[in-house]
């Protein structure tokens, strides 16, 4: 799947390195959640991972190809990517049913009439997320929880082998960012995919998330499974505080003593 081997990112003026010797391997169907404060270096791994940027030394792999003579464009389309940010480039007049569809073509907004079978698998994925009433609706009207959800089944309609969420959860109050968790615990009983899930929040780390990639100033401060990298120490190390971290019915909370 992908797959990063001692990768540094070096900034001007030389030396001064954003990202430093990272290595990630991400296999397929599993599912991690990248971590760490804001600052760490999250948004320039993304770029890396999704071929936007490259790494001043080392090497990255995407579903066993390196950019170097293959089309990193053709490279992108195996991976859906989700943001905040994304749904504020979307008509407010546009449907929900139409969102959705333009993940088919990669574009914002539809310029070519989809098929009947087109429009099924769309319908379909809204139904997942309990939305299917609600396709003719104006994306604009819509919550930001649900804007995340459409923005969720727009990426997923063309079957990435890789989803990626970063910060999803960004704005949504309580009840909205369960209602978003849960629908893509839905998504993951539909077809096999690879996630990866960025946040700073212990909180919003799900069950169904198996491994964590925690980031301080650039470099890897741990990766593996959840449980053990959400240790008191290592939540001090990364937030430079005393930090008690508390386990409640599969899910983490912290708190500063």
């Amino acid at each position: 799947m992908i797959e990063l081997k001692n990768i540094s990112l070096e900034i001007y003026p030389p030396g001064k390195n954003i990202l430093r010797e990272i290595s990630w391997h991400i296999g397929s169907d599993e599912k991690w959640v990248l971590f760490g404060r804001n600052g760490s270096g999250k948004t320039k791994l993304l770029e890396i991972v999704t071929g936007y940027n490259f790494p001043s030394s080392g090497e990255v792999l995407r579903f066993g190809k390196s950019a170097l003579g293959h089309d990193i464009r053709e490279i992108r389309k195996g991976i859906g990517y989700i943001s905040t940010l994304l749904s504020n480039k979307f008509s407010p007049s546009e449907t929900i049913l139409d969102t959705v569809l333009s993940g088919l073509y990669a574009s914002i907004g539809i310029y070519v009439t989809p098929g009947r079978k087109e429009t099924v698998r769309a319908m379909e994925l809204l139904d997942t997320a309990a939305m299917a009433d609600r396709a003719r609706d104006r994306f604009g009207i819509l919550s930001d929880g649900e804007k995340q959800k459409v923005l969720m089944l727009r990426a997923f309609i063309n079957e990435p082998d890789l989803l990626i969420f970063d910060e999803p959860a960004t704005h949504l109050d309580l009840p909205a960012r369960e209602d978003l968790l849960g629908a893509i615990g839905k998504l993951c009983s539909i077809k096999p995919v690879s996630m990866i899930y960025v946040t700073h929040h212990t909180e919003e780390i799900a069950p169904l998330f198996e491994n964590i990639f925690i980031l301080g100033e650039g470099r890897c401060l741990y990766r593996g499974p959840v449980r053990e990298g959400l240790s008191e120490d290592i939540m001090a190390e990364v937030f430079g505080r005393d930090i008690m971290v508390m386990e409640f019915s599969g899910r983490f909370y912290t708190m500063v003593r």
